[in-house]
């Protein structure tokens, strides 16, 4: 431990960062799946250590990976971490190039969000997918769930929610009588 120390004190900060990265660039490249799997919380971030300014598709979609792990085991502030790094490292013509990967990233970041109550950041994240039009409305369908669930639960605005709901349904496609959703969603609630 001591002569870990001793090694570390003689690399400056810089370099350090750097060579954890290029520790984690090896991994990456040579643990099979599985084994990347079983050590992606460590790998992402060491991979994470020097990323200012870094546009990295593999890396985006390793962190969009430790994203969806952090989620599935419910650590939300990690997976918070994760989606922005990932969101950090995408190019600037995101929307056009991996519109893909951009969306699952600015969703789960803007659903995370929501579960730690910053509602101001989901929003930035929210507003982002769905001022793209090149994505589709069902593609947007997290961001749209993370502002109903916002709206209802953390809100109490039913009446959003629902309008919310009714407007979304109607881009998708789906037709109602006039009138008649109205008086049978406030039917359901009474």
């Amino acid at each position: 431990d001591k002569i870990q120390q001793a090694a570390s004190s003689l690399i400056e900060e810089e370099s350090r960062a750097s060579f954890r990265c290029s520790i984690g660039e090896i991994l990456y490249q040579e643990l099979s799946e599985n084994k990347l799997e079983a050590c992606l919380f460590e790998v992402a971030n060491l991979l994470n250590t020097d990323i200012t300014g870094v546009t990295n598709i593999e890396y985006a979609k390793i962190n969009l990976m430790a994203a969806e792990k952090a989620r599935d085991i419910s650590v939300f502030d990690k997976c918070s971490n994760y989606a922005s790094k990932g969101i950090s490292m995408l190019p600037s013509d995101k929307w056009d190039s991996h519109p893909d990967l951009a969306v699952k990233l600015y969703s789960l970041a803007a659903e995370t969000e929501g579960f730690l109550g910053r509602h101001s950041q989901m929003e930035i994240y929210c507003r982002e997918v769905l001022a793209q039009k090149s994505i589709s409305t069902l593609q947007k369908k997290n961001v749209y769930l993370a502002k109903l669930d916002r709206m209802a639960n953390a809100e109490l605005r039913y009446d959003d929610a629902c309008r919310l709901c009714l407007t979304v349904l109607k881009e998708l496609g789906c037709g109602f009588p006039r009138g008649g959703v109205m008086g049978l969603m406030k039917a359901v609630v009474s």
